[in-house]
């Protein structure tokens, strides 16, 4: 009880029952996420263990106690044989909740309460008083408790208060309101940053016979599970499109598999499904009537104020293959803008060798989206090397994680320090002639650094299991990454960032954009073709070692008869990454392989075929009040001062 003292009342759903700080409500919904005895409590101060550690609460000297320990005495008199108790409850649950649905919502109340900020379940609150037909005004008059404005009546929620008020309402209402307020462009709406998948982070609840669990990113909310059942998935919608008893409905789908392989329909139908490009089969299916079309967007949990922010086909076609777990490769990253730009500058420079002012002008507006698109790239490009490269992602609190906002200030003061002249803006945008300095200032600053005691990890760092002889070695000896690397690779990532700044500088690509952009003497033919390829060459170069903002993704995994698995990430631009498992690197703490990452390809480490892996992170709600987990605990005579994260000056 002295540990539960202060917080909030706990918010749990049995059937149509929700507890919380209403007291018990009932809810619109049939859910069943019950309270436990076994509370995740804290993170341990082994920097290897990514693991919550469950403390159990149990009920003190109370009447209760007693009673049920007699009753079990009772029960066990009367007779040895178990019951069948957990069977029994399945029934139970059966007939309320399919477990076979794709959108099993147990896990929506751990989602909830952890994926949105205190400011974003306002939001969703306020939106259901008004959206949902008086629902929710209805079930809050049973609590004794009236609303007049939607909007000063939330002001004052608690969390707590907030998520037991969503949870009284219909699955269907809670997802089409986050959808609505995430896919909305202006006014009171959640914010979700390009890079970011929001999911529970304590209590994450796999629900359904599927192992359902909810996430959201810009693109909306969904119910997501394992990669293996997409097929299954799509099957599933396929029966719930065509009726094979239907005599029509099955000569329908014959035509849309006519020119698929096999001497029966059911032959075509599997390859058309499993041969194809996933994303291709499913709009001719859905998109084969107005019928089909619904039912998909059914299937798909987009409801109708949803629905509203997919306005061609485009666009809800990518957004009923996104809930149903089949992505789509786009590659819609600034290096694929820059080469469409540097060829368009390319094509009118080779039009004449002297241009007239028309020409130029079109020249000029061209080179102007080049070099801004450059100058991006080339600022991301310096600030992940420099992050990726010098922070001790081991030692940190939230481990091996790119933190695009903080990335700013981290790299300023690592090369400002070997180059003065070195501008930053507040806006992180940075003038173009110091930039291109700074590749060879960071390879400077990296061909300088030795292991030294400010540097080597101290012992009590270590993972714990490694105090025994195991088949796991580590990888993270320094707390500055670059020293673990391979030489090999510290050559190669020398090598590339002094290029960088040799060939940008040797064809005057500064000068040139000064040139268009102050209107003074207009570059030559020659001049401008060079400093093109220059750039598209740098950043090319860049890509490769994997220092370009371009996440990879899973593409593949396969696995032998030996047990051996092999995962391929790879990026929409086409770069793939292959990794084996099991791994004698078990405890390196990367990011898990089946989430998008960065992969540092460049930066191996000795002694090991493992590559650097960043997950990123912008600056959201969720981003924020996650920023200090975890929060681990601290063994006497540690070096370590979690939770107020200090770490060693590199």
């Amino acid at each position: 009880m002295n540990l539960l003292e202060g917080t909030p009342a706990g918010v749990f759903q049995l059937a149509n029952y929700v507890t919380g700080p209403y007291g018990l409500a009932k809810s619109n919904e049939f859910r069943f996420s019950a309270p436990s005895h076994w509370i995740p409590l804290y993170h341990c101060e082994d920097l290897s263990c990514g693991d919550l550690h469950l403390t159990h609460l149990t009920t003190g000297n109370a009447k209760i106690s007693k009673v049920r320990v007699r009753v079990r005495d009772l029960l066990h008199k009367r007779s040895d044989s178990p019951s069948d108790w957990d069977s029994y409850l399945r029934d139970v649950v059966s007939a309320f909740r399919n477990p076979f649905s794709w959108s099993f919502s147990a896990g929506l109340i751990p989602f909830i309460g952890d994926a949105f900020s205190l400011r974003e379940l306002r939001l969703i609150v306020e939106d259901l008083l008004d959206n949902t037909n008086g629902r929710l005004r209805k079930s809050l008059s049973t609590l004794n408790t009236s609303v007049r404005g939607a909007s000063v009546f939330c002001e004052t929620l608690t969390e707590a208060q907030a998520v037991q008020l969503i949870l009284l309402c219909k699955d269907s209402d809670i997802v089409d309101t986050i959808n609505h307020l995430i896919l909305k462009d202006e006014g009171k709406r959640i914010i979700i940053p390009a890079t970011e998948a929001r999911t529970a982070i304590i209590a994450t609840e796999y629900a359904g016979y599927f192992d359902i669990t909810p996430e959201c990113t810009k693109r909306g909310a969904r119910f997501s599970t394992n990669r293996s059942l997409t097929l299954l998935r799509v099957r599933h919608l396929v029966s719930s499109l065509f009726n094979m008893a239907d005599e029509a409905q099955r000569e329908r789908l014959e035509w849309i598999i006519r020119d698929s392989d096999g001497d029966t329909f059911q032959e075509r139908l599997d390859n058309f499904i499993c041969q194809q490009d996933l994303s291709a089969a499913l709009q001719s299916l859905i998109f084969d009537g107005k019928k089909n079309l619904e039912r998909a967007i059914g299937f798909a949990g987009i409801g109708s104020r949803a629905r509203e922010h997919f306005t061609n086909e485009a666009q809800l076609a990518s957004a009923v293959s996104w809930r149903l777990g089949v992505m789509t490769a786009t590659d819609e990253s600034s290096i694929s803008s820059l080469h469409q730009h540097g060829e368009h500058l390319r094509q009118l420079a080779m039009r004449t060798h002297t241009y007239t002012l028309a020409e130029q002008e079109a020249i000029r507006s061209e080179a102007a989206n080049f070099f801004v698109t450059l100058e991006e790239i080339l600022a991301d490009y310096i600030k992940l090397a420099t992050w990726a490269l010098l922070r001790d992602h081991y030692g940190s609190p939230d481990g091996f994680v790119y933190h695009i906002d903080e990335a700013v200030g981290f790299c300023s003061d690592k090369i400002a320090r070997e180059q003065p002249a070195f501008e930053l803006s507040n806006d992180g945008k940075w003038t173009l002639g110091p930039m291109i300095q700074s590749f060879a200032t960071l390879a400077r600053s990296l061909d300088s650094l030795t292991p030294s005691n400010a540097n080597i990890r101290p012992q009590d760092e270590y993972p714990h299991i490694l105090r025994n002889d195991s088949p796991y070695t580590f990888l993270f000896k320094n707390r500055i990454p670059f020293l673990d690397l391979s030489e090999e690779s510290k050559a190669q990532i020398i090598s590339t960032l002094r290029t960088a700044t040799k060939k940008l500088s040797s064809n005057h690509v500064d000068e040139i954009r000064n040139r268009f952009l102050h209107n003074n003497e207009f570059p030559s033919q020659d001049e401008i073709i060079q400093a093109v390829t220059a750039a598209q060459t740098v950043l090319v170069e860049g890509e490769e070692a994997g220092f370009l903002l371009i996440p990879a993704s899973q593409i593949d995994h396969r696995q032998d008869s030996y047990g051996r698995r092999f995962f391929t990430l790879g990026t929409p631009r086409g770069k793939k990454t292959t990794f084996s498992r099991p791994s004698q690197h078990f405890l390196a703490g990367f990011p898990i392989l089946g989430e998008p990452q960065l992969v540092i390809r460049s930066a191996i480490y000795k002694d090991s075929s493992e590559m650097l892996r960043l997950r990123t992170v912008t600056v959201s709600d969720y981003s924020e009040r996650w920023s200090n987990f975890p929060r681990r605990r601290v063994s006497l005579g540690s070096s370590l001062v979690r939770g107020t994260e200090t770490v060693p000056d590199s």
